[in-house]
């Protein structure tokens, strides 16, 4: 079973399992509990923070696209 980092969970401050994501550094909270047996998640869990040895890390891109990109065409074949 793998092992993931333990990073602290910005809401409750628990020390808390961190899954890897796609961003250089970052780490995202794992199904977080208030309590061990209830079904209710941390409001805390599923975020993406820093692992704690991270020199640094990857912002996240923006969503929307900037008003230029949104008037330019996909390309096409021909």
């Amino acid at each position: 079973m793998a092992r993931y980092p333990r990073v602290l969970c910005p809401v409750c401050n628990d020390e808390v399992a961190g899954v890897p994501t796609r961003r250089t550094g970052m780490v995202s909270i794992h199904d977080h509990k208030r309590e061990p047996r209830a079904l209710v998640l941390c409001p805390g869990s599923m975020t993406h923070v820093p692992k704690t040895d991270a020199l640094a890390w990857q912002d996240q891109l923006p969503e929307d696209l900037p008003d230029a990109m949104a008037a330019v065409e996909a390309p096409t074949l021909f």
